[in-house]
């Protein structure tokens, strides 16, 4: 059996558009059990790898991040729908500033390979690039899966 490589594991979900609405993909991301998310150009070149924790951030109001304690003011209806303020936006309005390291892998990457950069980068998507085009993504989740006895 040959090994298994970035390619085996690509899923097209979860990558999505800069200029996708950001509530539909965060739905779709929820719906489909997706990892995170990465964000292309119109070229489909790699602009963002967003983790499902990272995820959270792009919901939540600025200045909430750079004082956490100002959560506690907020009702807790309004605290329940804070993901309400991604409708009308676009996913590249609301993408991490500044921008992290995009983490890629050629096709033919093996599972270790995959496996490392999500270790060392902290993050649970990988983008699958081929001739500098996005062609899917790896999440942290069939990563595992693929690796765990059988």
């Amino acid at each position: 059996m040959p090994p298994v490589q970035a390619r085996d594991l690509l899923d097209t979900g979860p990558v999505v558009h800069q200029d996708a609405e950001a509530l539909e993909v965060v739905t779709s991301l929820v719906a489909e059990h997706w990892d995170g998310l990465v964000i292309v150009d119109e070229a489909m070149a790699p602009l963002a790898t967003v983790s499902l924790a990272q995820v959270l951030r792009l919901a939540l109001p600025d200045y909430i991040e750079d004082d956490v304690s100002l959560a506690s003011v907020y009702s807790e209806r309004d605290a329940d729908t804070f993901a309400e303020s991604l409708r009308g936006r676009t996913v590249y309005e609301v993408m991490p500033r500044p921008r992290q390291t995009i983490v890629t892998v050629a096709p033919e990457a093996t599972l270790l390979e995959v496996a490392a950069l999500m270790a060392v980068h902290f993050t649970a998507i990988v983008a699958v690039v081929d001739r500098h085009r996005v062609i899917g993504a790896v999440g942290a989740h069939a990563l595992m899966k693929a690796t765990l006895p059988r």
